[in-house]
């Protein structure tokens, strides 16, 4: 991606959503940098706060760790998202570390702390962007973390698999499934071969069907 190109995609995707003056987009487009990071890379909550990021491609998944060395997929990102990341897409009144999981290739857009903080405290607009995008996760990692403590380990597959797009095949591990919805790999395999039994999924080498 080009200077040019960055810059037209921060237009796009952040400065055009705010009334800012000149001279506060033009410093969020000299300072804004491209940001990659590879599959199964993660990104840790003391590693700082780095700012504002707009995702341009890939995908990531946002998790929280149990008290019994679990984890809990508690929110996704990919292309077209945006998030915080200051303790890692903090999500205020839930006292969780949030880590971040490079599920592809990610290329992102960083907005450095320092600027986006000084919007925040400029700009009414910029402040509610902000709760607003803390408001989505703080209610994605409560449902995550309400499905995983009451709902049937079926039930959470199902689930899973209907957000991902299960109903046309999807290419995935049972390994990778018991990860997102914190559960373990062979309680995951004795799962999908009973759903598999009652005509609900279907199993091929790497591959689960939605029926």
């Amino acid at each position: 991606m080009s200077r040019d190109e960055l810059k037209d995609t921060i237009k796009q995707r952040f400065t055009s959503k705010f009334t800012l003056s000149a001279q506060d987009e033009e410093a969020v487009l000299k300072s804004a940098t491209l940001k990659s990071f590879k599959k199964g890379e993660r990104i840790y909550p003391k590693d700082g706060c780095l700012g504002y990021a707009i995702i341009i491609s890939g995908r990531a998944r946002g998790l929280v760790s149990t008290s019994n060395f679990k984890e809990i997929t508690v929110f996704n990102l990919q292309g077209g998202d945006s998030c915080m990341l200051c303790g890692f897409c903090s999500l205020g009144a839930l006292q969780a570390e949030i880590n971040l999981q490079i599920e592809d290739d990610v290329r992102m857009i960083l907005i450095p702390r320092e600027i986006f903080k000084r919007l925040r405290e400029n700009y009414s607009q910029v402040a509610n962007h902000a709760l607003e995008l803390m408001a989505t996760r703080f209610s994605s990692a409560i449902t995550a973390m309400d499905q995983t403590l009451f709902l049937p380990l079926a039930r959470r597959i199902i689930n899973f698999l209907e957000q991902n797009g299960a109903k046309n095949g999807l290419k995935i591990t049972h390994e990778q499934i018991a990860n997102d919805i914190a559960s373990a790999r062979e309680a995951v395999s004795r799962a999908l071969k009973e759903m598999q039994k009652k005509g609900l999924v279907e199993l091929k080498r790497g591959v689960v069907t939605l029926r």
